[in-house]
């Protein structure tokens, strides 16, 4: 988002896509942990659509520099539980992805069409009709913010999921006390989305243009 200081209104949809994208991840999250017999993280007061219950400050500043970030963590229910498990954690990317998709299709059926790296977008805006760049800004934000949880690795959902799913030995234990318990999880996904490595994005951005490039292209492209 920073690189797109010099454009205002790219500067304000993306900000408005991206809380948006992280609000519905994580509402979504809180609606099927309710409906799975699981009332904990209501009680939290997270069972609102308000972004100040949803936005996560590390995911935020992720967003603002690589263009992409993510939710706040919901804790899953019980990991004996196993389906709801699974369906809490992955039912925010699916919300994400489904809403993307949708949203490139109609910004393809008004007449838009995309080129370039999905994330260099991310960073920098599109140009064009405010109708066109919002619809593509929102669909990016939504696809990429439900992708990126997918990745395996605390605090994303992923992550969480690997771990919940993991054999409960001492290693595993040890593993997740180090990313999840003290945050280490955190910092490794920062610098992989933050650091370039040898070229003009880092890591995880040039792989998620990779894997999901081709899609928006499919769905969305010149």
């Amino acid at each position: 988002m920073l690189y797109a200081l010099g454009d205002p209104l790219s500067l304000l949809l993306l900000l408005i896509s991206f809380v948006v994208a992280v609000t519905v991840h994580g509402y979504v999250q809180v609606l099927v942990a309710g409906r799975s017999g699981d009332h904990r993280v209501a009680a939290e007061g997270r069972a609102t659509p308000d972004p100040r219950k949803h936005v996560d400050p590390f995911g935020a500043v992720a967003a603002a520099i690589a263009g992409v970030g993510w939710a706040k963590p919901v804790e899953p229910p019980d990991r004996r539980r196993r389906g709801p498990m699974v369906a809490t954690l992955l039912s925010g990317a699916i919300a994400n992805i489904a809403l993307g998709l949708l949203t490139l299709l109609v910004f393809r059926l008004v007449g838009g069409g995309l080129v370039g790296g999905s994330t260099l977008l991310l960073q920098r805006g599109v140009e064009g009709e405010v109708l066109l760049r919002a619809l593509a800004l929102f669909g990016l934000s939504n696809l990429f913010v439900g992708v990126l949880s997918l990745v395996p690795l605390p605090p994303l959902d992923g992550g969480r999921l690997l771990f919940g799913l993991a054999p409960q030995s001492e290693g595993w234990r040890k593993a997740e006390h180090q990313l999840v318990g003290r945050n280490i999880g955190v910092a490794v996904l920062l610098a992989l989305l933050l650091i370039p490595l040898g070229g003009p994005q880092a890591l995880l951005p040039t792989l998620l243009d990779i894997l999901v490039g081709p899609l928006v292209q499919l769905v969305a492209g010149a």
